[in-house]
Order: structure tokens, then C-alpha cells, then sequence
């Protein structure tokens, strides 16, 4: 399978009797079964913030500035018990880790809170797992290594984390990972650009572009691969649409970089091949 067939399929979910997807829309499933609706007002959003930080203890102060940033709490406040007896009914998750018949602990621990699966699946874990391991490969000289699992880290970001959410801490999440996405989005495809993969250079800079459509590395290599392949004029379109957003989004000019990408192709210098 190509680089740019991997990219426009969503791979299966690995069977897990826990099962969350973070990329795109929020999807959860217990046992088997997609979980469809949540109990209580913040019972998902708590999940959601303990699954991000699965294994983790999250103390009752990192989840009230998390998800009731704006409330002043009182002692007697029950919103964050109100939240966990929700989540815990909603997955069928045990409050006790001697509970040996549950799959899914929810636990109340040093003062805050812990969630513990024996048996999950996380769509943003194996992510990071992939990119790291990619470009662990890539340091140690593994190219092939490399693009295999940043390729299959690609595959699963099919979507900005929790998109359609807005909470501060979603939005910094959504940061990192979207950061990993490009970084991994780059190591593939100058790898590309290198053995001359024009369809894998058009279908990884279009990702980029998804994410980053200020990002003009990706313009300077479209631009050299449309003229390698003898086609100015998709060359300069590349740089036109690369102006208009710099100059609408922020109000720049083209980098010096992407100047010169696109006179080397006008002048002649990069010659047509047959990529």
C-alpha cells in the first residue's frame, strides 16, 4: 500500500473492551458497544480529561480549572462527584481497584482522581507511540522504519482532537497534537520529495495544508515537484494561493525560500523529469 492510499484510509479499531477516539469526532465504545449518550453535564468531559491522562492521578483542583475554569467553588460543591458517578455509570466502571470483575476502574485516589483499564485502546496513545517510534527510526538512520510507522501515525489523525470542542485544555491538547502531525507530515514527505513520489508529495503537502495553511515549507516542495514534472503553471498557481493566504491570514509576504522555489522553476533550473 502507497503512501498516499494509506492516508485517505481510517484504519479499524483494534478490539479493545475500552475503545476512544480523540481524532476527529469523539467516539467510545464498552465492550463492544459505542457508547451514545452520557450521563450528567460534565460526565463525558470528565472522561474525557481522565482518559487524556489515563493512568495519571488528576487532582480535584487540575479538574475543576479544566472543566469549570470560569465557577467559584464552595466545600460543599458536589459538580465533580455529580461528574464521576456519571462517567462511572456510563461505562459501567468499578470505584474499588479490588473490584477484579471490572474492566473499567474509575478511582478515587490521593485526593483526586485516576482512571485504570485493563484492557483500552486509545486512538491518541498509539498516535504519539507511532510518531515517537518513527522518529526514533529516523534518528538512527532507519528510513524505511520510519515512514512505515509515521505513515500508520498519519493514518489515525483523521480529525483535530476533540474537534468541534473549545475548553482551554482541549485547544492546548489539540496543539500538540496537531504539532506532532506536521513534524511527522514533514519527515514523510521530504522523504518523498527524495525519491521523486510526486502523488505522495501532492496527497502529504495537502494534508499539511489542512492543518497549516500558512505552511510554506509544504508550498517551496509542491512548487519544485510541479516544475520537475513540467508544469509551471501548476507551479505558480502553488505560489499564488501561497500569497493570498499569507497575505489575507497575516498579512505577509512569501518567504525568501518560496521565492526562489518558485524562480528556479520559471528560470529553468528545475528541469522536467519523470516522476
Amino acid at each position: 500500500m502507497t503512501v498516499a492510499t494509506m492516508l485517505v484510509n481510517v484504519p479499524d479499531t483494534p478490539s479493545a473492551y475500552l475503545s476512544v477516539c480523540f481524532f476527529g469526532r469523539f467516539v467510545t465504545s464498552v465492550g463492544g458497544m459505542p457508547v451514545e449518550r452520557w450521563r450528567a453535564g460534565k460526565s463525558r468531559s470528565f472522561f474525557q480529561y481522565l482518559m487524556l491522562h489515563r493512568n495519571r492521578v488528576m487532582t480535584r483542583d487540575q479538574l475543576r480549572d479544566a472543566l469549570w475554569p470560569e465557577a467559584e467553588w464552595r466545600a460543599s460543591s458536589s459538580s465533580l462527584k455529580v461528574a464521576c458517578c456519571g462517567a462511572r455509570s456510563t461505562l459501567g466502571a468499578s470505584k474499588t481497584a479490588e473490584d477484579a470483575g471490572s474492566p473499567i476502574r474509575l478511582l478515587h485516589r490521593d485526593g483526586g482522581y485516576l482512571l485504570d483499564a485493563d484492557d483500552a485502546w486509545c486512538d491518541i496513545e498509539e498516535f504519539r507511540d507511532l510518531v515517537h517510534d518513527g522518529m526514533q527510526h529516523r534518528s538512527h538512520g532507519r528510513a524505511e522504519q520510519a515512514e512505515e510507522s509515521l505513515t500508520r501515525a498519519i493514518a489515525l489523525y483523521h480529525g483535530d482532537f476533540l474537534a468541534g470542542q473549545d475548553e482551554d485544555w482541549i485547544a492546548e491538547a489539540r496543539e500538540y497534537y496537531r504539532s506532532l502531525a506536521l513534524g511527522a507530515l514533514d519527515v514523510l514527505r521530504s522523504a518523498a520529495v527524495e525519491r521523486g513520489d510526486a502523488d505522495a508529495v501532492f496527497a502529504l503537502g495537502q494534508r499539511t495544508l489542512e492543518l497549516d495553511a500558512l505552511h510554506e515549507p509544504t508550498y517551496q516542495d509542491l512548487i519544485r515537484v510541479a516544475g520537475l514534472r513540467g508544469q509551471p503553471e501548476q507551479a505558480m498557481r502553488w505560489y499564488q494561493l501561497c500569497e493570498r493566504r499569507l497575505q489575507r491570514l497575516i498579512g505577509v509576504e512569501p518567504s525568501a525560500d518560496t521565492r526562489q522555489a518558485l524562480h528556479q522553476v520559471l528560470s529553468g533550473r528545475g528541469r522536467p523529469v519523470a516522476l
